[in-house]
């Protein structure tokens, strides 16, 4: 849904967008909802901090191609999983993969493909938070071309995608 752009936001508009129901018991420092603003726990923030935030969920799948392994999501061949939303708040761009890859035995790398108009430069987030795993977009190494798509790569870590999990997703 997407928390208004500006104006008026309630506690319960901040809590639905972080995944709660509408009515439910809610404060600024439940995890679900500091994830919504990026921040931690007994940080101190204002309604103002949850201006445009959306969370994405991501239903992860599995697949193959050569000797090449994918689970998350990724929208071309092999198309594996889903994701509640092909738009992003930041641009025109949409999500094309958010997966983890293994090849052969090479180390792992998560990736992040957005493709569309606008998507073909390294700028739009600073952080993706994934499965509670935090990348910094100044820690992948990134390919794209003008306009078309952007892919950034993380070299490092665990797999924040497990097949057939959905899991929450964040761009700051």
């Amino acid at each position: 849904m997407t928390t208004p752009t500006s104006g008026a936001i309630s506690l319960n508009q901040i809590h639905i967008e972080a995944g709660g129901s509408s009515g439910a018991q809610v404060s600024l420092n439940d995890l679900d909802v500091r994830y919504l603003a990026n921040f931690s726990s007994g940080a101190t923030m204002g309604f103002n901090n949850f201006y445009n935030r959306t969370r994405y969920t991501v239903t992860s799948g599995s697949g193959t191609s050569g000797s090449t392994q994918y689970t998350g999501f990724k929208s071309s061949s092999p198309a594996i999983g889903s994701i509640n939303t092909t738009s992003l708040t930041w641009s025109t761009a949409s999500v094309t993969g958010m997966y983890y890859v293994l090849s052969g035995s090479q180390a792992y790398e998560v990736q992040l493909l957005l493709g569309g108009s606008g998507s073909g430069t390294n700028s739009g987030f600073t952080t993706y938070r994934v499965a509670g795993g935090t990348y910094a977009r100044t820690s992948a190494s990134f390919s794209g071309s003008s306009g078309f798509f952007s892919v950034w790569r993380w070299s490092s870590g665990s797999n924040p995608f497990t097949n057939t999990t959905v899991r929450d997703c964040y761009f700051y």
